[in-house]
């Protein structure tokens, strides 16, 4: 493993103490906020050091890197990976559209407030838009860089 491994598991070790610390000493409603970024930042960071002693100098973990150096480039892999993240993109925008459907279905009967309906569909509305744009934009610039 890199050098550059074992400072950005002792970086995010280091946020996650000052997470902690303004989450100790600082009275704010982010409290709860604070204290999963110390969790989310130092579980890995741990990990991250765990592994540059334990795995850094194996012969059987650099055979791991050059394996999965060799999958990262099959062209098979690499048709997979881009039909799942198209097919991931579908189901989000339909999961928003039918989100979309049962917010105003409940805002109708009185279930949720009017109000708190009105903005779950017009941020699921912002949503869709935003992703649809977004595939667009991306697929323009790769259409013109391929």
């Amino acid at each position: 493993m890199k050098k550059s491994d074992l400072w950005a598991g002792i970086g995010m070790i280091g946020l996650g103490l000052c997470c902690l610390l303004a989450a100790l000493l600082l009275d704010t409603p982010l409290d709860s906020v604070l204290c999963g970024l110390f969790g989310a930042l130092t579980a890995p960071g741990i990990v991250q050091i765990y592994k540059y002693f334990m795995w850094g100098r194996s012969p059987e973990y650099r055979a791991k890197l050059e394996e999965e150096q060799i999958d990262l480039r099959d062209e098979r892999k690499e048709m997979l990976r881009n039909k799942s993240g198209r097919i991931a993109y579908v189901i989000g925008l339909l999961a928003a559209a039918v989100s979309m459907t049962a917010f105003s279905v409940l805002g109708t009967l009185g279930i949720v407030s009017e109000a708190a309906s009105r903005l779950m569909i017009l941020f699921l509305a912002g949503y869709m838009l935003f992703q649809l744009a977004a595939g667009r934009i991306v697929y323009r610039l790769l259409a013109r860089k391929y």
